[in-house]
């Protein structure tokens, strides 16, 4: 979405083909189009912190998504 400039021009993509498909969607620039995506997602926030490193922030946007990521932590300890 990084090369849109209003929430009309991402509308007319014709995301909800993608958004409301089977499989997973990835959407760049996604704070672009917020209002657009559905209330049940999980937004990657990529930080640069270096040539080779990054940080990633993990905003889960519905209850679905928190679960997810609390079974993630538990993996991970």
């Amino acid at each position: 979405m990084y090369r849109l400039d209003n929430i009309n021009e991402i509308a007319d993509l014709g995301l909800d083909d993608y958004l409301y498909g089977d499989g997973v969607c990835v959407v760049e620039w996604a704070e672009k189009g917020l209002s657009l995506l559905p209330r049940e997602h999980l937004m990657i926030e990529i930080g640069y912190l270096g040539d080779t490193d990054r940080r990633l922030l993990f905003q889960p946007g519905s209850q679905r998504y928190r679960e997810m990521l609390s079974r993630l932590r538990s993996i991970r300890e």
